[in-house]
């Protein structure tokens, strides 16, 4: 029962980590005006959005796809 208990806590913790990674994210684009996304399907949306015409792609280090608009 210990071991469920820890199980459970972790994998409660891992899913507050990237909640607050995806907080921190939003907070960061809507500060520097930047529109970023890690999932490759959506760069075709950051860019025609991207009004400024300072769009970037790069790969990440897991070999996906990433790109952002900086307004």
């Amino acid at each position: 029962m210990k071991y469920l208990a820890v199980t459970f806590i972790l994998v409660l913790l891992s899913g507050c980590s990237s909640l607050v990674g995806a907080i921190a994210e939003t907070a960061f684009e809507k500060a520097t005006d930047t529109e970023i996304s890690y999932v490759g399907a959506s760069c075709p949306d950051v860019r025609r959005n991207c009004s400024s015409g300072n769009y970037q792609e790069w790969y990440q280090s897991n070999g996906k796809l990433a790109c952002a608009c900086n307004n």
